[in-house]
């Protein structure tokens, strides 16, 4: 690969190492930015490190905003042209007693012995093209990206002990630039993944999201599995893939069909959170000639498993809420006829939205496509333009659609003696309504309802 590299610099960047350099400091561009720009990737992160100390990058873009969150560690955040820039201070590192922060970091003089404290090779290159040399690769980063390697920074045991998160940063790596974790990564990894207990959970759940957006998810997935990962960042859902009786596969099969389902769902988190949690109910589907009557007991378990794990690691109630949804919501039967299928239809979108229809359908669909079921495939586009077709046409989908209220039912006389009455004929209405949107009519309603109720004692 030539090294002869010229990155186009933003104009935010040149501004601020010609700033440095014009006050006698030394900088470059660091990190993902070059390996992305090697490899002809967009750039979307730019990092700079220097040779000068914060109060004095405070001092020298005073006339700008920064930001000094990260003052402790070196690093200044310098809002330029409204982007945030990190611009961080050489530095060396001493142990890393709480497998994040080093317990002290000493400012240095050199970029590279800065290079030398960073995670991969891959990462560990420094630019700038007004100085000489240019481009700095102390420890081989080039030669990885040919051979497609990720590699760490010297000991790969000493980069995982220090921060265990560098694991799953490899792999997220690997998996991202379709590149293969080196051999003695891997093995380092496995003999201190167990070191990913100690990791809080956010710092595990932010690495995992970006592993689940990869554009093909399965082989980092897998990788968690076969090095020993998967139970210790995800230990409720490894129970019940691991234990569970509920499931009509073996634990590998099942295993299987649920990280391939991940991959063939987009590359969106809550679909592909609640294809990794759903297997139970996606079960009761893709086996249901074989399986015999649904574990209610089970399926309960598996909900929950699903719940303490989320919640384990941090997800806002939001996402919480809509992964557990999709993960508890009962797969539409197959083959389906149109009437019945848009009843069912009508009732999931009042319950859960368009957005989340559209999503238990894809979920559905990749589950049977991961198990070969084109069949059940085909039906579940169908299914899918039927909700095209509800929404187009605007059909009422819950009660508050209704063309009547608690107060019309209470105008005809029902529920006069009894409130509970005037929700269980509300209720009624709305099942007319999901069957045959055509009587969402006032009158209509309110006549077909006198005519049930009026030999109850309402």
């Amino acid at each position: 690969m030539n090294t002869e590299i010229n990155i186009s610099l933003p104009c935010e960047i040149n501004e601020i190492l010609t700033r440095i350099m014009e006050h006698g400091g030394e900088a470059y561009i660091v990190g993902g930015a070059i390996r992305d720009a090697l490899l002809g990737r967009p750039i979307n992160d730019w990092d700079i490190a220097t040779s000068l100390k914060p109060d004095d990058i405070e001092r020298l873009f005073s006339h700008t905003r920064t930001i000094s969150v990260g003052k402790k560690y070196g690093t200044v955040i310098v809002i330029m042209n409204g982007k945030p820039i990190q611009v961080t201070t050489y530095r060396g590192e001493g142990e890393y007693l709480d497998f994040r922060r080093p317990n002290r970091v000493v400012f240095l003089s050199d970029i590279a012995d800065d290079l030398a404290r960073r995670d991969f090779t891959v990462n560990a290159m420094a630019y700038n093209p007004y100085l000489t040399p240019a481009f700095i690769d102390p420890f081989g980063g080039v030669v990885d990206i040919t051979k497609r390697t990720i590699r760490t920074v010297g000991s790969p045991g000493e980069r995982f002990s220090e921060d265990p998160l560098r694991i799953l940063r490899g792999i997220r790596f690997s998996a991202e630039l379709s590149f293969e974790l080196d051999s003695k990564a891997m093995e380092a990894a496995r003999t201190y993944g167990r070191l990913l207990s100690q990791i809080s959970f956010e710092r595990i759940r932010d690495e995992l999201n970006r592993i689940l957006l990869v554009s093909d998810p399965f082989y980092p997935l897998m990788m968690l599995h076969q090095l020993g990962l998967f139970k210790i960042i995800l230990p409720d859902l490894w129970q019940y893939y691991g234990h569970s009786t509920a499931l009509s596969c073996s634990f590998r099969d099942g295993f299987h069909l649920a990280i391939k389902a991940v991959s063939l769902c987009r590359s969106d988190i809550i679909l592909r959170l609640a294809a990794l949690y759903c297997l139970n109910n996606i079960n009761k589907l893709i086996w249901a000639d074989t399986s015999g009557p649904i574990n209610i007991q089970a399926a309960g378990c598996f909900a929950k498993a699903a719940e303490l794990s989320l919640k384990r690691l941090r997800y806002d109630g939001a996402t919480t809420r809509r992964v557990l949804s999709l993960v508890t919501s009962s797969p539409l039967p197959l083959n389906l006829k149109e009437a019945e299928a848009a009843y069912h239809l009508r009732k999931i979108i009042g319950k859960i939205g368009q957005a989340d229809t559209y999503r238990l359908l894809e979920l559905e669909q990749a589950y049977l496509s991961a198990a070969g079921q084109q069949q059940g495939v085909k039906c579940i586009r169908r299914y899918t333009n039927i909700v095209n077709e509800i929404i187009s046409r605007g059909d009422p989908v819950t009660m508050s659609q209704m063309a009547i209220n608690g107060n019309d039912v209470l105008g005809i006389g029902i529920g006069t003696k009894d409130k509970r009455i005037i929700g269980k004929a509300l209720n009624q209405a709305y099942e007319w309504v999901l069957m045959d949107p055509e009587c969402n009519d006032k009158q209509q309603l309110l006549s077909r309802l006198k005519a049930v109720f009026r030999q109850m004692r309402t």
